[in-house]
């Protein structure tokens, strides 16, 4: 089947949270998140999301805007005959500048929801046949941000009496004495064998570090994976406490790591035992499970992340991902109107009791179920065709 797009949207709408989120990098309460809507020859509707973490990946919601405008005639004069292999040639076409991954990401997305909502079956399904059937039902962690007070008893009352979840990550601040005074408040309220790992965000200093690492190690509280604690670019010093630690603690990178180069390097310096992959980050399923099969090979662990506020357009891109990916050691995500105030997909896709999505949530077809294209333009603060075919 020739795929031909007739058309191509974008959206740019502002979601507010539900409450404030803060870790070591930012503090947020509402997500400047972009919408590209694909029109294929028959009406078929596809869409796709990029959500910009500047201080990840150096990116800009107008950054992404502008590289959309330039793939727009290679994107509305090509007949598709094969998705994959046009967005593989669109990497190679296209040049490396900011706002690439963003764009390619939301553009990769609405193209494999449009496949798929054309052949009748999952975007999953399309990328590795058959894989549906062995697939195991994934679970999803809690995620604790900084709270106290009255934020954090309601974390407490979420996550334990009504999530009752056995899986937590906790945003620390890399302050030795912070950190290890909010994670007693969390054993107690999640005593062992839930098991508790710690985001730092970049936030360790290096003179505070070796103590850092020695006194968590020996405290009662069970962490043993720490996700970037050095700042992105600090590869000395990750490679330097990754080999001391040795077997005792996994550096999870995630800052670190957005690109091919970045894995490479990091594979090569020994500096991290663990990557965490997101699709936003990554530029969208295809790099990110390209990212995940290079990093196996290395013998690193690998988790599939998110970022704070995503809509469920790419919550469902991080589903397919996991019913792919058979060994992921930890998942984020799916917490839709958990934590937004309304999304574009309904209903939004949460995760339920024990942090588990059951992979029969996916749609039968395409990437996502029905979406509320109708909603995006209302909400838009800035939308506009990037092009359509002559």
């Amino acid at each position: 089947m020739t795929l031909q797009i007739t058309k191509a949207e974008v959206f740019l709408v502002r979601i507010p949270l539900r409450f404030s989120i803060q870790h070591a990098l930012a503090s947020r309460t509402t997500n400047t998140s972009g919408f590209v809507i694909l029109t294929a020859a028959d009406g078929t509707l596809g869409i796709g999301e990029f959500l910009c973490r500047e201080y990840v990946t150096g990116e800009r919601s107008e950054d992404c805007l502008r590289y959309l405008q330039q793939v727009s005639p290679l994107l509305t004069q090509a007949k598709i005959q094969s998705p994959l292999d046009f967005m593989r040639s669109l990497w190679l076409q296209t040049p490396n500048e900011a706002g690439k991954y963003g764009a390619m990401c939301a553009v990769e997305l609405a193209l494999l929801d449009l496949w798929g909502k054309q052949e009748g079956k999952p975007v999953a399904e399309l990328l590795r046949p058959g894989v549906l059937r062995t697939a195991h039902e994934p679970i999803y962690s809690a995620v604790y941000p900084f709270a106290s007070g009255v934020k954090l008893a309601a974390l407490h009352f979420f996550y334990r009496v009504i999530i009752q979840t056995e899986w937590i990550k906790v945003k620390g601040k890399g302050r030795l004495a912070d950190d290890l005074d909010y994670l007693r408040r969390i054993r107690q309220v999640f005593p062992h064998p839930v098991h508790v790992r710690l985001d730092l965000n970049g936030a360790l200093a290096a003179d505070h570090a070796e103590e850092y690492f020695s006194r968590m190690l020996e405290s009662p509280h069970g962490v043993r994976w720490f996700e970037q604690p050095f700042p992105k670019d600090a590869w000395e010093l990750s490679e330097k406490f990754q080999h001391r630690l040795g077997q005792g603690a996994v550096l999870c990178a995630d800052e670190s790591i957005c690109t091919f180069d970045d894995l490479t390097q990091a594979i090569q310096r020994g500096a991290f035992r663990a990557v965490n992959i997101r699709i936003a980050k990554h530029g969208g399923l295809l790099n990110s499970m390209k990212l995940y099969e290079q990093a196996l090979e290395a013998g690193l662990q690998v988790q599939l992340g998110c970022l704070v506020g995503e809509s469920s357009v790419l919550a469902y891109a991080g589903l397919h991902f996991a019913a792919l990916a058979d060994q992921l050691r930890h998942r984020e995500g799916c917490f839709g109107t958990y934590l937004i105030k309304w999304d574009v997909v309904e209903p939004s896709l949460k995760f339920s009791r024990n942090g588990r999505v059951p992979l029969t949530h996916l749609p039968r077809a395409g990437l996502v179920p029905a979406f509320d294209v109708n909603r995006l333009r209302r909400q838009a603060f800035q939308s506009g065709s990037f092009g359509s075919a002559p």
